[in-house]
């Protein structure tokens, strides 16, 4: 029996992409593995080249980047298997990494979603949990209060006041990797394609939480996660769909007045203290990247206060 799909969503991840797949394909109990299925969102690179060959591989290619939620959407309606696994190109399993994932979720069938541990090329641990934020966690991290005050003041989303090293359940599982029962999405529906990317994973795992379901971390399961790998050349565009998926679940989730909080940080707040930490910090290039940032943002506007959720 086959017990996992996986979905990997490919944008110009080049070499990551071969590595991750090779580790899935090379892990223990690869046989568990049905089928992989990479979106590719009109990736100008050369990265789904070089698996075109490989075995259990099924490539689905976009004729634009139609956003990460929208792809994983594509990639889920295409799987089977009882676990369906969203794996980022820029991570490497390690060899028990999968066959301890499932052996583990046939025991807990109380859990939703799975998160394991997730180290650095160093073997550092990463954060890799978030809880649910808040207006007012926002307007912390807008005003820098998260940054300049940690052990008072917790950041909106990561939880990087937690050292991750026991296990624990958690508001939310970072997309990276997600081991998620394949009823899920049948009980509460899939990613929601209002966010282009980021947040979309923080909004499916609210909306499981709703419902009553669980997501769980755990610490004695890890796995190699870079971090980055396809988005760190275009910081100023990254740095805009963050706030525009902010804004819109923030809209989506907060209500009016949270809503107006939410914005109003974003806008009036965040920029200023965001290039004062860059120049303290002499990230002198990070400001262009800020200010390219928030003007796509000011662009879409209109768009983010006129958008409505479609689940």
């Amino acid at each position: 029996m086959s017990y996992c799909d996986i979905v990997i969503v490919n944008w110009n991840a080049g070499e990551f992409l071969k590595n991750c797949i090779s580790s899935i394909l090379s892990s223990k109990k690869s046989e568990l593995v049905q089928t992989i299925y990479v979106v590719d969102n009109a990736s100008n690179d050369s990265s789904t080249d070089t698996i075109t060959d490989l075995e259990k591989v099924m490539i689905i290619r976009n004729s634009d980047n139609k956003g990460f939620g929208v792809a994983c959407n594509q990639g889920i309606a295409l799987t089977t298997a009882p676990y369906v696994i969203m794996i980022n190109p820029d991570v490497v399993v390690f060899e028990n990494t999968l066959s301890e994932s499932v052996a583990f979720m046939e025991t807990r069938k109380d859990i939703d979603i799975l998160g394991v541990m997730q180290v650095d090329e160093l073997h550092r641990i990463k954060a890799s949990c978030s809880r649910f934020p808040t207006p007012f966690l926002f307007l912390n991290d807008a005003i820098g209060l998260s940054k300049l005050l940690p052990n008072i003041f917790k950041p909106a989303t990561l939880m990087t006041e937690w050292n991750h090293s026991e296990s624990r359940e958690v508001d939310q599982i970072i997309g990276a990797y997600m081991f998620i029962r394949r009823s899920v999405f049948d009980r509460i529906g899939v990613f929601d394609p209002l966010f282009f990317v980021y947040y979309e994973e923080l909004d499916l795992s609210k909306r499981l939480k709703d419902a009553g379901g669980v997501s769980f971390y755990n610490h004695k399961i890890q796995l190699l996660h870079y971090g980055e790998g396809t988005t760190k050349n275009v910081k100023g565009y990254r740095l805009y769909l963050n706030l525009k998926s902010r804004l819109l679940y923030a809209k989506k989730h907060f209500g009016r007045i949270g809503f107006f909080i939410t914005l109003f940080s974003t806008l009036f707040i965040e920029p200023i203290t965001r290039t004062l930490f860059s120049i303290f910090q002499g990230r002198l290039k990070d400001v262009k990247s800020i200010v390219d940032g928030f003007r796509y943002l000011l662009k879409d506007l209109k768009i983010i206060l006129l958008a409505k959720s479609s689940l």
